[in-house]
């Protein structure tokens, strides 16, 4: 599962390797013709397809024992699936920590969600491009 988020200077491309223990990782397109970067964010700790998926998170200014959890629930739902994405873990790092750009919890809290509606957003349009069909 991948899906991509163009930023001002490079397309970052969020992959999680299905499974158990499969890697969550960025790949970032390097510039004219560069060899791409892979970033490990993560690790996937459930696996059930079709109804939950549960990973590690952490960003890359994280020490060695942080991180965080995501947590995506699919449901039914009568125009297609339901997801649900929970991000856990933020009162575990403290209140300076470099990931909360010296934001206060409230606005940092914003950023984030604003970060996921951004990814799954991409991923949306990811999917919907993949019902059309090549070249539509």
């Amino acid at each position: 599962m991948s899906a991509a988020l163009a930023g001002d200077q490079a397309r970052v491309t969020l992959c999680i390797e299905p499974g158990l223990g499969g890697r969550v990782f960025e790949s970032i397109d390097g510039d004219a013709g560069a060899p791409a970067s892979v970033i490990e964010i993560g690790q996937v700790s459930v696996w059930e397809p079709a109804r939950r998926l549960v990973f590690s998170w952490r960003a890359s200014n994280f020490a060695p024992a942080e991180s965080t959890e995501v947590e995506a629930l699919f449901e039914p739902s009568p125009s297609g699936t339901r997801l649900t994405v929970t991000h856990r873990g933020w009162r575990a790092l403290r209140a300076d920590h470099p990931v909360r750009h010296g934001q206060e919890a409230a606005a940092f809290i914003r950023m984030m969600g604003t970060w996921w509606g951004d990814l799954l957003t991409s991923l949306r349009e990811h999917a919907a491009r993949g019902r059309e069909g090549p070249g539509r």
